[in-house]
């Protein structure tokens, strides 16, 4: 697999009207498999801790349950 990356605008619903974020995914291949690599910028100071928690929660954790298969 070539190296990936996707640049996506995201936002939470209740984020000031225009606000957007910017999450980016980097896929690198590696001896054992595939790294991914994330990052989001421009979250709101006061929403961090939610977006970081629903992150662990939502995506990540699951996604590992799913791959530990």
């Amino acid at each position: 697999m070539p190296d990936r990356k996707i640049v996506q605008a995201w936002r939470y619903s209740d984020w000031p009207a225009g606000h957007l974020s910017t999450a980016t995914f980097e896929l690198e291949k590696i001896e054992k498999g595939t790294r991914l690599t994330f990052t989001q910028t421009d979250v709101p100071d006061d929403k961090y801790e939610d977006i970081k928690q629903g992150w662990k929660d939502y995506y990540w954790q699951p996604m590992k349950e799913v791959l530990d298969k």
